[in-house]
């Protein structure tokens, strides 16, 4: 069965704009429409980077607006580098997501739509907003692309998911079968939603009850008459209205996570901060909360044992818990009294829930795997264990349950070696847009690939370029992720998967590309790594190699830290990659930075 979502994706380069406020229109009562434009919309330079015109290519696409503080005149804003944003240290940007409404890149125009709501900076400046004004936006950094195989869609949105169901329904094709429930306020909220899908909108009036307070849309939802065939659902708004009525889709309805997209674009409750008083009980606290490993064991523990899953369905007691899970329930009990006393979950009266940080668990899939014990970063976490016998001999020192060394288990553990692939072609996604500017693709008909993140690179090519085509070599079982998840099916027919055992990229090509293979490896490793590579260039032959550096400004010590306990490896500067290259016997002509803290270096075997 394939894990492919019916939506693909593609990803830009994350700009900040500097626009002006064009118009402002009143839609509704409760719906305010502000107009920008400006000569950021289309590719611009700032401080040397040229940076591409703005893009938004999906219906529910996000953009960051940054606002004032309150008295101030100018918002806190993001340092721009090649291709995203680097966030300021010492005071945190006030920003907040929107979805962009309307887009006319001739008329240089994008709108989106503000709901008015008291309290709150961004309803604050919408409603002051007056033409002239500065805004500041960044993105979108990637958008989904219309559901692709399925037979028809259920949309569920309240008014702050407007402005995405009304610009989906504006752009879905002719014929498309839908049904659409949006709750809103009162009947002076609803808007004509134009579309020649074949919709049935339905409109759901809360009827002065206040927003995130009614079951108003699960209702709905519980209450339709289920078409037949394969259902896609996106579903925004209130994010705890949300979680019931996804809970029914998995459980009752039997929809597959892989057809649902659910977005809380707002919580009604938010948990207030504590309030220290004391210097000596701050730092005697954080001292604890530093060394204390026991709710990082305890999350990991709950999300390999399914348990978040289940109580994300509504298994809410102990002993239901125990049987669903196969949990010791002497185990079981403390582990969910600990997991509420650390605020993941909430007890009553012998039942269990999930806390809004636990919520947060259960509906981000990436945490989800992020956390489960046997995958890749809980890999790197858990050699953290060893590092004093690290720190002593300088070589790594864990072992997996299975008693493997990381660097062993990744090649010899499905699992492990699908979560380290799925964690790779997240990352390409980012770096793929600044890869297709760096390089002359045109030249290349023929290109040989191997290493983490080659699908994501491979959709991103092949869609640029469609006279080229991509040879890919890796285990079975990663040319299977591949094949079922990550490479889009209209470039399957232009890629070709070839089984190996090797970390090389396959023969007979004049241009490789080699990438996210040297982090994982110590350097005589990775030098043999590029000199086995190089040899399989004929002479004049191309090595584009991509790899994640050390960065000069920030470097992350952890991650240092965990790759010398894991791999006995570690991040490079570009210095270092460079002589790795030229003692394998390749020659440098010509290396670019591609964001990300990653970077591209263009590599000729010369015999």
């Amino acid at each position: 069965m394939t894990t492919r979502s019916p939506r693909q994706v593609a990803t830009f380069p994350i700009v900040l704009r500097e626009l002006t406020i064009l118009r402002v229109t009143d839609v509704t009562p409760n719906l305010r429409r502000i107009t920008l434009g400006g000569e950021q919309l289309r590719a611009f330079t700032r401080d040397g980077l040229d940076l591409p015109a703005f893009a938004t290519e999906g219906f529910d696409d996000h953009v960051k607006f940054f606002f004032p503080a309150e008295g101030a005149d100018r918002p806190v804003l993001p340092g721009q580098n090649i291709s995203s944003l680097e966030w300021p240290e010492d005071e945190r940007p006030i920003s907040k997501d929107y979805t962009p409404h309307r887009f006319d890149p001739e008329a240089g125009e994008v709108d989106f739509d503000f709901v008015r709501h008291e309290g709150g900076r961004a309803s604050a400046w919408a409603m002051d907003a007056v033409p002239g004004r500065s805004a500041w936006i960044a993105g979108p950094k990637m958008s989904s692309s219309h559901p692709e195989g399925v037979d028809w869609l259920l949309v569920l949105g309240d008014e702050t998911a407007l402005p995405s169901i009304g610009r989906w329904l504006s752009e879905m094709p002719a014929g498309t079968r839908a049904k659409v429930f949006v709750e809103v306020s009162g009947e002076a909220d609803r808007l004509p939603l134009p579309t020649e899908a074949d919709a049935d909108i339905v409109w759901l009036l809360r009827g002065g009850a206040p927003a995130g307070t009614t079951t108003l849309l699960e209702d709905a939802v519980r209450g339709l008459e289920w078409l037949p065939g394969d259902v896609f659902v996106w579903a925004a708004g209130e994010a705890l209205t949300l979680k019931p009525i996804r809970r029914h889709l998995v459980g009752d309805r039997g929809v597959p996570k892989t057809h649902l997209d659910f977005t809380g674009y707002w919580r009604r409750t938010e948990p207030e901060a504590p309030d220290w008083s004391d210097e000596e009980e701050i730092a005697h606290e954080r001292l604890h909360e530093l060394a204390d490993l026991g709710p990082g064991l305890a999350i990991r523990a709950a999300v390999t044992a399914g348990l978040i899953e289940l109580l994300n369905q509504g298994v809410d007691t102990p002993a239901e818990l125990a049987l669903r899970s196969g949990a010791d329930p002497s185990v079981l009990e403390p582990l969910l009294d600990y997991l509420a006393r650390i605020e993941i979950l909430e007890s009553a009266e012998g039942r269990y829930t999930l806390a809004p940080v636990g919520q947060e668990l259960a509906q981000d899939e990436h945490s989800a795997e992020e956390f489960h014990l046997s995958g890749i970063q809980a890999a790197l976490d858990l050699s953290l264990s060893r590092l004093d016998e690290t720190l002593r001999t300088g070589r790594p020192a864990y072992r997996t349950t299975a008693g493997l060394p990381v660097a062993a288990a990744v090649r010899e553990d499905e699992h492990l070696a699908g979560s380290a692939r799925a964690a790779a072609e997240d990352l390409a996604l980012w770096v793929a847009p600044t890869l297709l500017s760096s390089y002359d693709w045109s030249s290349v008909t023929s290109l040989g690939a191997a290493g983490n993140g080659t699908g994501s690179f491979a959709n991103a090519l092949l869609k640029a370029f469609p006279e080229l085509r991509i040879r890919i070599s890796s285990l079975p079982s990663g040319l299977r992720t591949l094949r079922d998840t990550v490479l889009d099916t209209d470039v399957l027919p232009r890629v070709e998967l070839l089984p190996a055992s090797t970390l090389l990229p396959p023969a007979g090509e004049s241009t490789l590309l080699l990438t996210h293979q040297l982090d994982r490896l110590p350097d005589e490793d990775a030098r043999q790594v590029l000199a086995d590579t190089a040899a399989l260039l004929p002479a004049g032959g191309r090595l584009l190699l991509v790899e994640e550096i050390l960065p000069a400004d920030a470097p992350d010590p952890l991650v240092q830290l965990q790759l010398r306990c894991a791999f006995g490896s570690a991040r490079r500067p570009v210095p270092d990659i460079t002589a790795l290259a030229e003692k394998a016997g390749l020659h440098l002509m010509d290396s670019r930075e591609l964001g990300w803290d990653h970077h591209l270096w263009i590599l000729e075997h010369l015999t």
